[in-house]
């Protein structure tokens, strides 16, 4: 059977489309490689870094801020992700009080669409409260903490995470078969059992797709990272050791977005290779996040 002419225009459109988003990613990729690899190399990935000599640029490496961005990244998933699946469900499978349901509903597409830098005001207002200071090290005189700390950023940063995580999730969701619902109810398992043993785990690839794409909400930041974080690129002194952990967390850091930004000729830095040697990190490290995701998912799935 023959498509008629305007078939064959919806779908030559269709490729075009799909094309020219594949060579503006690859073009963007490829330029940062050509541009930033020169920069990279085992010192550079390897050392912190550290201001150049008259504290005029930078020197070092971006070992402290690749942690950083993976700790912020860690926490905001931690925290986005459980309630992230709960929502979903809620809206899903419940959706009672149905008042309630369409709040919660708005609420999240609202997130959407709430810029990163007023996360960034909020969490500078809340988190200054004294009964809030043991999120971070920074108190001032009048013992009214700074709420600057990796704390408070993954907190603040997975508001980023959970409206991909919830919609996604909830996608996935409504996708799951009614026939594999009323088959477990007809062996007497009850909704709640249901959801647990049948429905999330179906809905386990679009919980797959929320989260990488909200670890990409989190760690492509920047206003959160610079005014939450201090606008640092320094770590504390042995951040690395498991006995200061703890501290590391109630303290500030950098991030790969503040220190390419930081690095970048818009910054006090004015470092373009350092700059574009990272922002070229920040892209593997972040396709390596989304393929270990991807992975996880699909072999328990296969398990399954």
């Amino acid at each position: 059977m023959t498509s008629r002419p305007l078939d064959r225009v919806g779908i030559a459109l269709a490729w075009a489309c799909g094309l020219a988003v594949l060579v503006v990613v690859g073009s963007l990729i490829g330029w940062l490689a050509w541009e930033g690899f020169g920069t990279l190399s085992l010192t550079f990935i390897t050392d912190d870094a550290r201001l150049g000599p008259f504290d005029q640029g930078i020197a070092g490496g971006i070992r402290s801020p690749i942690a950083g961005t993976l700790i912020v990244t860690a926490l905001g998933i931690a925290i986005a992700l459980p309630l992230g699946i709960a929502t979903a469900v809620f809206l899903t499978e419940y959706r009672r009080p149905v008042l309630l349901a369409r709040i919660v509903g708005g609420s999240v597409d609202l997130l959407f669409g709430v810029p990163a830098v007023v996360f960034a005001l909020v969490a500078l207002a809340a988190f200054t409260t004294p009964w809030l200071s043991p999120l971070s090290t920074e108190v001032t005189t009048s013992g009214r903490a700074y709420g600057r700390s990796f704390l408070v950023a993954g907190i603040m940063m997975s508001l980023l995470a959970l409206p991909p995580i919830t919609r996604a999730t909830q996608e996935s969701i409504a996708a799951v078969p009614t026939d594999l619902r009323e088959a477990s109810y007809a062996l007497g398992k009850g909704q709640l059992a249901t959801i647990r043993r049948v429905v999330i785990p179906g809905a386990r690839p679009g919980i797959a797709t929320g989260t990488i794409l909200g670890a990409a909400r989190i760690a492509a930041d920047t206003a959160i990272a610079y005014i939450v974080l201090g606008g640092t690129f320094f770590m504390p002194a042995g951040w690395y050791a498991p006995s200061h952990w703890s501290q590391t967390l109630q303290d500030t850091g950098p991030t790969l977005t503040s220190y390419i930004y930081y690095a970048s000729p818009a910054g006090e830095g004015s470092d373009r290779g350092a700059a574009l040697g990272a922002a070229f990190v920040l892209i593997v490290l972040m396709l390596l996040v989304n393929a270990s995701i991807g992975l996880v998912s699909r072999r328990r799935q296969w398990r399954r």
